[in-house]
């Protein structure tokens, strides 16, 4: 029993750590900028022109004039540079550990900003699926754009301000403060239900394996 308990902890530990800040607003774009380990490392050569593209005035403009997610007003897809260091940044900026954010990205794509799943619904390297969330064609033409709107959806859900959550089909009670039940929900679109726990189970292996530094995964 007290190993079961111990186990307990320190996975509830380990989560944790997954999570770096409490609820409430983002860091600023170059603060967040200012926590990135600069490296020349990038396995996505390919990814380069959407890696050095931010989005326009124009459609930052009508973005957050017409979003009705909860943090819109801090989304602006304002940074450049390699493909982890922006996933370093958007997961600073939004208060998770980069860890998570190159977890995620290499299930959802192997890090290929230009992958478009589901049908030609889903776009860049964590997969915005449209019409669920928006915005061509910035999340495919910017990796900083599609990341920073991940790590805000994920903050809202995280957060627990995203309670059409409760309205709809659910496995349980949706809440803040709980990191898997959040990451989930990108996959399935309900909390704790259909895909939820299969993806979570793919994105924590990911994360046990630190896949990303492996010769496969540099390889392509």
């Amino acid at each position: 029993m007290l190993t079961l308990v111990l186990v307990a902890l320190f996975a509830a530990s380990a989560d944790a750590r997954l999570v770096t800040r409490r609820a409430g607003v983002p860091l600023s774009d170059a603060d967040a900028a200012a926590q990135v380990v600069r490296s020349t490392w990038e396995p996505r050569t390919e990814n380069a022109t959407a890696n050095q593209h931010r989005p326009r005035a124009g459609f930052l403009r009508h973005f957050h004039r017409t979003s009705d997610m909860p943090y819109q007003a801090y989304v602006t897809g304002d940074f450049t540079g390699t493909t982890d260091e922006i996933l370093q940044w958007g997961a600073y900026k939004w208060g998770f550990s980069p860890r998570l954010f190159r977890a995620v990205a290499t299930v959802e794509t192997w890090w290929h900003q230009s992958f478009v799943g589901d049908g030609g619904q889903s776009y860049g390297l964590m997969q915005v699926r449209v019409p669920y969330h928006c915005c061509l064609p910035a999340i495919q033409t910017s990796t900083a754009f599609n990341v920073d709107y991940y790590g805000a959806i994920l903050r809202a859900y995280y957060d627990g301000k995203q309670t059409f959550l409760e309205q709809v089909e659910h496995g349980q009670d949706y809440g803040a403060g709980d990191l898997w039940g959040s990451v989930g929900v990108w996959a399935s679109g309900r909390w704790h239900m259909g895909s939820s726990d299969d993806y979570v189970a793919q994105v924590k292996q990911r994360l046990a394996d630190r896949v990303w530094l492996t010769p496969d995964f540099d390889n392509g």
